[in-house]
């Protein structure tokens, strides 16, 4: 277009613009992340983030170093530009030209990069306070010698190349915490940043090639290795696929499946292509702690997990609503795996945190993702199939590892003495000591609910305690309401586990209150209680053979 003599070219005010930018809605787990996809892109595959605060807890900075290419002068100056000019690969991660700069400054107020190439040295800094005080696109250009601990920690991590940026007068990232210069409170930031990066960059942490490996005993093998406060970075998988051994390969169900769809770039029709995969998680109570830690099991995390150049850029939930969030699709996840060619397909936003998908797709996925939702659902509902095609009775596993999970040390009771030839423990409570009988149960067997083929007087369930003082549901499998409610085909595993609880939580209460004085009644509540279901269950369907 050729500009006119009457046509004026009109500058915004750099003061305004470049405080507006500083609010385009970066979280500082995408700030830090835009950060790490520079460093990516420069071909880095070490990085190292140092966030620390000063003794008097009234001043942060940030800093992040890489082995990347580094630049030399003129390719520094541009790449301090906002909007810097388009890099060479499509593929790569820094993609806007504004992630450095807007990262950055939504967090501190002077952002200065030093870079390493072909043994040279280069600065430069925005400092948000010069640009206000003469409302001018003022690029600094600092002394070698303000920086020399950081120019020497480079040299430590790369001989020939590298890049570090430094935040300085950081004033948003502790602010937005709601404990300002707090040493918790930046703990706290540490480590979810340490948990954004190790999902974001996964792919890469864990290798690419052997991202989708199928079982525990496969090794990684990682492209890139990133370190936060000196912690090394180990890269999550949302899939689960990690939990398939060789003897168990279908604990994490596993479909995957390759789409296209119609694009038209610039007038002309062709076709984008991209990888959805489902996979389904076991249940909840066949999981260890570690094994629900690892897969970060809960609401938030199911759903989708969007990838861009196997970079994440949407991480659990369901985009426009595709479903609600519900417990019964904790065991749900879904990759999607696309490339830059479907960057304008997907609309992807500034802060690579959005994804958008057409009306069309939507439909689509929702018939798609229609039978791993429902297998999802049998899996939660705990259904077992046997080869003759009978449902099988659940077991109770899955509530002594929950009320496990939850014991701390102000629900044991303390043990005084055992005799296991007596088969009596001697506890205290704050009403005194007690003897107890108790069955044979030995230290570190980690047992919180069992059943039993029968209880004296017929009891639904009686207490036990084990010499570590933690409390022992027994129940009766012979009581007709066991046998009508436990054996339920329509039970599932939450059922289980919450009438497990109310009785673990009746007997641990009785342990907590007994005395000398409570424990006929005691007693007596658990034989009438006990009596009372026994006729109730009645009500009850029969149990289905």
């Amino acid at each position: 277009m050729k500009i006119e003599d009457q046509d004026e070219i009109l500058a915004p005010s750099p003061t305004r613009l470049v405080n507006s930018l500083r609010d385009t809605g970066y979280s500082y787990q995408a700030a830090f992340a835009d950060i790490v996809d520079n460093s990516i892109a420069a071909e880095a595959n070490k990085i190292l983030i140092n966030i620390d605060q000063n003794i008097f807890g009234n001043e942060v900075i940030v800093e992040f170093y890489d082995n990347g290419h580094g630049m030399d002068e003129s390719e520094l100056v541009n790449a301090m530009k906002y909007g810097s000019p388009q890099r060479t690969s499509p593929k790569s991660l820094g993609k806007f030209g504004m992630g450095l700069k807007t990262a950055s400054t939504s967090f501190c107020r002077k952002l200065t990069v030093i870079t390493k190439k072909n043994e040279n040295i280069n600065l430069r800094t925005w400092d948000i306070s010069a640009i206000e005080e003469a409302d001018k696109w003022i690029l600094l250009k600092p002394s070698k010698e303000n920086y020399a601990s950081q120019i020497d920690k480079l040299k430590n991590l790369s001989e020939t190349s590298g890049t570090i940026v430094v935040w300085e007068d950081v004033d948003r990232l502790l602010s937005n915490s709601g404990t300002d210069f707090s040493e918790k409170a930046l703990e706290k930031i540490v480590g979810e940043i340490r948990s954004h990066l190790s999902a974001t960059f996964g792919k890469f942490l864990i290798g690419v090639k052997n991202f989708s490996h199928k079982n525990q005993e496969e090794k990684y093998d990682p492209d890139i290795n990133i370190e936060v406060n000196g912690i090394q970075l180990e890269g999550w998988d949302p899939t689960g696929q990690f939990l398939n051994t060789k003897d168990n390969p279908d604990r994490t169900l596993c479909e995957e499946t390759k789409r296209s769809v119609d694009l038209n770039v610039g007038g002309k029709s062709s076709k984008g292509n991209f990888d959805l995969n489902g996979y389904i998680l076991p249940i909840k109570s066949s999981m260890s702690k570690e094994e629900l830690e690892a897969v970060r099991f809960g609401n938030d995390n199911q759903g989708f997990y969007i990838y861009r150049e196997n970079r994440l850029i949407y991480g659990g939930g369901w985009p426009h609503r595709l479903f609600s969030q519900d417990s019964h699709l904790n065991l749900v996840r879904v990759e999607l795996n696309f490339d830059y060619k479907l960057d304008d397909y997907f609309e992807i936003d500034i802060r690579k945190t959005k994804v958008t998908f057409p009306l069309k797709l939507r439909e689509e996925l929702k018939k798609i993702l229609a039978p791993w939702r429902n297998q999802a659902q049998k899996r939660y509902r705990g259904e077992r199939k046997s080869t003759g095609g009978t449902t099988q009775p659940l077991t109770h596993g899955g509530s002594t590892q929950a009320i496990g999970g939850k014991v701390g040390p102000e629900e044991k009771v303390e043990v005084v003495s055992y005799d296991n030839d007596k088969g009596t423990i001697k506890i205290k409570n704050r009403f005194g000591e007690f003897d107890l009988k108790r069955s044979e149960i030995v230290s570190g067997t980690d047992v919180y609910v069992m059943t039993v083929p029968s209880l004296e007087g017929n009891l639904l369930w009686n207490i036990d305690i084990d010499i570590d003082g933690r409390t022992i549901l027994q129940l009766n499998e012979n009581h007709e309401f066991y046998k009508r409610y436990y054996n339920s085909k329509n039970l599932n595993v939450m059922l289980i586990q919450a009438m497990d609880s109310v009785f673990w939580a009746i007997g641990n209460a009785e342990l907590k209150s007994v005395s000398d004085k409570a424990r006929k009644n005691l007693e007596e509540l658990r034989l009438v209680t006990s009596n009372c279901l026994e006729k109730l269950a009645h009500e009850l369907p029969d149990v289905e053979k």
